[in-house]
């Protein structure tokens, strides 16, 4: 892949992440790179995973994109540390890797996800959840459900219980947060299933982390798998 325009994001929170969008679009200038705020060819995101996750929410993420992270990151290939040592050897000769992302119906508007979404009480108080994949119905008791994709697996979904998933993997995953009694197992399913949740009481619909509204009982959400992302790998 061929890449001359380039993008920069960057997590205004983070003083590093500052620190670093100071110094790199003077090293990409340097090597003959286009800084660009439309029309890229990649999206670097700069302040970790969390720094991708909002700017897919933004509609931000233009071609494929690239993350410098901290030690804790998950999605993000590159560091803080290491990104001089490894950036442009990855814009020459990286490849592009397509990973599938979530796509969700809910209140009248469309969302889409890289990591999950998350049904969840919204007060503390256990919720009983309907849970419709492919048309079979389960109904149980807990703190909510995690609708993740393979990318996800790795985060919220691992901690509830769920398994590590191969980034390209073509899997997606169902799991409970806290089902009483254990009553619904996670599950791991083909990337075309079809998941409608609603639960008995008030929940938070929520987004790749960021909390999007609070949802009526019995309101719907309808899932699925929705295309794709384009990752720079090496």
């Amino acid at each position: 892949m061929r890449i001359r325009k380039i993008k920069l994001i960057v997590n205004p929170k983070k003083q590093w992440a500052k620190d670093i969008l100071r110094h790199l679009t003077g090293f990409l200038e340097k090597s003959d790179y286009f800084i660009v705020e439309k029309n890229a060819e990649l999206t670097i995101c700069i302040g970790g995973d969390g720094t991708i996750l909002y700017a897919n929410h933004d509609k931000k993420i233009e071609g494929a994109v690239l993350g410098i992270g901290g030690d804790k990151s998950k999605i993000c290939i590159l560091n803080k540390d290491n990104w001089r040592k490894h950036l442009l050897q990855l814009l020459k000769n990286g490849k592009t890797e397509n990973r599938q992302i979530l796509h969700a119906s809910a209140t009248g508007n469309q969302y889409t996800a890289i990591n999950d979404f998350v049904i969840h009480t919204h007060d503390y108080r256990v919720i009983e959840l309907n849970v419709q994949i492919d048309g079979m119905n389960h109904h149980f008791e807990g703190d909510g459900l995690i609708v993740s994709s393979a990318t996800g697996s790795l985060a919220y979904a691992y901690s509830a219980g769920g398994k590590k998933l191969a980034p390209r993997s073509k899997k997606i995953q169902a799991v409970p947060i806290a089902p009483y009694l254990r009553a619904f197992k996670p599950h791991t399913l083909p990337s075309n299933s079809k998941i409608t949740i609603s639960s008995d009481r008030t929940s938070a619909f929520i987004v790749d982390g960021i909390f999007i509204c609070t949802l009526k009982p019995n309101q719907e959400i309808r899932l699925r798998s929705g295309g794709f992302i384009k990752f720079l790998c090496k």
